[in-house]
């Protein structure tokens, strides 16, 4: 049981993880949206995770809350580590896309998770 509660952890870590570094490699370097981040890490995710598709998404829709949290922090803070692709944010955009992502990574990262854990079991 231990091991499970470890495993689990682990995975949610490196999903969280990858899903920052796409984040980053795709908004720094292609200068897009973040799209494609939660969904990669929720299927690392998952896939270290699962036993089933349901754990491994478990694991990706935590990873996700933890990365629209990272987001979060970065619009809050007015880093723009994640949000160079848009210069002229207003307050009221800034506000917005903060609301859209954290709905986003949760969502495509659960699905991503489920992916994953599909593949696992």
């Amino acid at each position: 049981m231990e091991k499970e509660k470890t495993r689990f952890g682990i995975a949610v870590i490196l999903g969280f993880i990858v899903m920052i570094l796409f984040a980053l490699v795709w908004v720094n370097r292609l200068d897009m949206i973040p799209v494609p981040g939660p969904f990669f890490g929720g299927i690392v995710a998952g896939y270290l995770a699962g036993k089933d598709f349901l754990n491994g998404g478990k694991a990706g829709l935590i990873s996700g809350i933890f990365g629209a949290i990272a987001v979060s922090i970065d619009i809050m803070l007015n880093t723009r580590y994640l949000m160079t692709t848009i210069p002229s944010f207003s307050q009221l955009a800034g506000v917005l896309f903060l609301i859209v992502a954290v709905i986003y990574f949760p969502v495509l990262a659960f699905i991503g998770g489920a992916l994953g854990g599909l593949l696992k079991g």
